[in-house]
């Protein structure tokens, strides 16, 4: 299991379009993570290190996904030097964004 924070609006659209799609979040997560550690774990500029909220709006979430994958993700991150939320946050973050424009009229 992975642990995260994010501003509660976003976790609610996550689990809304999730749910939307008839998908769970954990598996959009695994998939979301599996291609990060793929791509060699990019930081590239979409990366932020803050949460854009103040900790009253904040809200956890966790995701259960295979441990060969969870150690990858944990030494991936530990080489970029970036903590494990912070790329959780924006990995959901560009996922809810971009399925959330596939969807506009």
């Amino acid at each position: 299991m992975i642990k995260g924070s994010m501003p509660k609006a976003l976790k609610f659209r996550f689990k809304a379009l999730c749910a939307q799609y008839g998908l769970k979040m954990s598996e959009v997560l695994e998939v979301l993570i599996s291609e990060w550690v793929k791509a060699d774990g990019p930081t590239s500029s979409f990366m932020t290190n803050t949460l854009d909220e103040d900790r009253d709006n904040i809200t956890h979430i966790k995701a259960y996904i295979p441990s060969s994958l969870k150690i990858q993700f944990k030494v991936l991150c530990a080489q970029r030097e970036v903590m494990q939320r912070f790329i959780l946050y924006n990995l959901i973050r560009e996922w809810v964004e971009t399925t959330h424009e596939r969807n506009l009229p």
